[in-house]
C-alpha cells in the first residue's frame, strides 16, 4: 500500500479515539498483518494465544480471512481468536492492497467461565500454563452483549470514515449499510440534498449532450457507486431515469412546435430519431408523432 493511500496521521486519531470511547483495543493493520496504528490491548500487541502454543502466523491467517469475510457482511465481522477470545473486523481497504480495521480481544463471558468451558476444551493445556493464561488475561475486558453491538457499529462507522479519506476508498461505500454511509456523508461534511440539487442542475444544463453515468459523477466529485445510491435514496429513482425523465420533459415542450421530430431527438440526447421514439413510447404510451397531433387537437 502506498502512503499516499491513507491518511495515517487521521488512522492514528480515529483509532485512539475508538479506543478511547470503547474500552476495546483497535489496530489499522495491512493484509500481512503489519500494524499502521494501534491503541490499548490489540491483537497485535496481545500474547495470551502464544501462551498455549498458538503461533503468531496461526493468529494473522485468521485475521486476514475475517478481514475479507467482513466485505461481505454488511462492513463488520465478528470472530473468535484460536484460543476463543472475540473480535470484530471491518475493512478499510479492499482488494490486493487491503487494510483492515479490528477491535480486539474481549471475552463476552466472565473470565472464571472462560477457564472453566472454553479453556477446559483445549487439549493437553497443563494447569500451570492454564494459570499463565489467566494472568495474561486480566487486561482483557469483559462485555455485555448489548455493548458488544453497540461498539461493533462504531467500528464501522469509523471503517467507512477512514476509508473515504483515501484515494480509492469510495466504493467500499457500496458494502455499507445505510446507517453507515449517513454517518461517512455526516464525517465528511455531505449534505445529501444539496448533492442532488447539484446533480440535477448538471443534467439540466447537459441532457442535450451524450453525457454518461462517469460524466455526472465526475462533476458532483464522487464515484458512480455512491452517486446511484444517494440518487435512488434522495429520489427514489435512478439517475439515468432521472436523465431520461428531463430529456422527455424537454422533447414534449418541442414536439408542441413545429420542430422537426429528428431535430427534436437530437436537440434532447437521443442518439437518433428511432430510439427516441422507442423512449417516448415507453414512458408517454403513443409515438412522438402521435403525441404532437393530440396536442394540437387540445
Amino acid at each position: 500500500m502506498q502512503s499516499t493511500d491513507l491518511n495515517t496521521e487521521l488512522a492514528e486519531s480515529c483509532v485512539q479515539a475508538f479506543y478511547g470511547a470503547s474500552g476495546i483495543g483497535c489496530e489499522l493493520c495491512t493484509a500481512d498483518g503489519s500494524i499502521i496504528a494501534s491503541a490499548g490491548l490489540s491483537c497485535g500487541v496481545c500474547d495470551v494465544c502464544s501462551a498455549s502454543g498458538i503461533s503468531r502466523e496461526d493468529c494473522k491467517r485468521l485475521h486476514a480471512f475475517t478481514a475479507r469475510a467482513s466485505e461481505k457482511e454488511d462492513g463488520k465481522y465478528m470472530y473468535e481468536c484460536p484460543l476463543g477470545l472475540s473480535c470484530v473486523t471491518s475493512a478499510v481497504l479492499t482488494g490486493e492492497n487491503s487494510v483492515r480495521l479490528t477491535a480486539g480481544p474481549f471475552l463476552m463471558e466472565d473470565k472464571e467461565d472462560f477457564r472453566d468451558y472454553d479453556l477446559a476444551g483445549v487439549p493437553a493445556l497443563a494447569p500451570e500454563v492454564v494459570e499463565d493464561i489467566m494472568r495474561r488475561l486480566e487486561p482483557v475486558p469483559c462485555v455485555e452483549p448489548q455493548k458488544v453491538n453497540a461498539f461493533s457499529q462504531l467500528l464501522v462507522y469509523s471503517a467507512a470514515f477512514l476509508s473515504a479519506s483515501t484515494r480509492s476508498g469510495g466504493d467500499y461505500l457500496q458494502s455499507l449499510d445505510e446507517g453507515a454511509v449517513i454517518a461517512w456523508e455526516k464525517a465528511n461534511r455531505i449534505d445529501p440534498s444539496k448533492t442532488v440539487e447539484k446533480v440535477k442542475a448538471f443534467i439540466e444544463q447537459n441532457f442535450s449532450k451524450d453525457i454518461s453515468l462517469l460524466d455526472i459523477a465526475k462533476d458532483a466529485g464522487m464515484t458512480t457507486s455512491y452517486l446511484c445510491r444517494l440518487f435512488k435514496r434522495e429520489l427514489g429513482i435512478t439517475v439515468n431515469a432521472y436523465l431520461t425523465k428531463v430529456r422527455i420533459d424537454h422533447s414534449r415542450e418541442l414536439l408542441k412546435t413545429d420542430e422537426a421530430i429528428s431535430d427534436i431527438a437530437r436537440l434532447c440526447g437521443f442518439s437518433d430519431q428511432s430510439y427516441f421514439t422507442k423512449v417516448f413510447r415507453q414512458t408517454e404510451g403513443v409515438t412522438p408523432l402521435k403525441y404532437r397531433k393530440n396536442s394540437q387537437n387540445s
